[in-house]
Parts: structure tokens; sequence; C-alpha cells
């Protein structure tokens, strides 16, 4: 299936990325990055695969293995639309206004 980004995805990922870079250095937010494009590749190969985030019936779930990370995303009938990529802490609120 074919993933699209909202805009803000961008923004989440470079502060992630830059957060990784300055505690851990570049090979640390290499392997982030890494993971997470494999993850973008699961979800768009099985996009129903994960579950249904907070139980909203609207917007699914997939976790990193390594990093305490998150991706928000929703099904639609042409694609795949990611809206938020953040940390597990952050309030569950947070970016569910994106579509």
């Amino acid at each position: 299936m074919n993933l699209t980004f909202h805009p803000a995805v961008e923004r989440d990922v470079k502060a992630i990325l830059a957060y990784y870079t300055k505690e851990g250095g570049e090979r640390l937010a290499d392997r982030f990055f890494s993971e997470l494009q494999a993850r973008f590749v699961e979800i768009a190969a099985h996009p129903t695969r994960f579950p249904y985030y907070l139980g909203n019936g609207f917007l699914r779930r997939a976790t990193l293995h390594k990093f305490p990370h998150l991706i928000l995303y929703r099904v639609m009938p042409d694609g795949v639309r990611v809206s938020v990529v953040k940390h597990e802490k952050r309030h569950p609120n947070y970016g569910l206004w994106r579509s």
C-alpha cells in the first residue's frame, strides 16, 4: 500500500533524530531511523496487522522494537496516512488532531 505523511511527521522525526544525535551520536540516530523505515515498510505491507490506538477504531499504532516511539496512522481506501511519530511517554492525545 502507498504511504503518505502528514507534514508534521517530518518535524517529529527530525526532532527525534536531533535528540538521539545529541545524546548518543549519529550511530544511535541512524539505528533509530533504520528501525523507523523498516516499520514503515511493515505498515505499508500489512496495514491492518497493528492494533487500534486507544481502541478508537480510527488510528492504528505500530511501536518500534528497540526505541520507545510509536507511529500512529490510519488506513484509507487509497493507502495509509501516517499522522504522528511520537515518544510513548507523550500525552496520549498528542497529534490526534492531525489527519
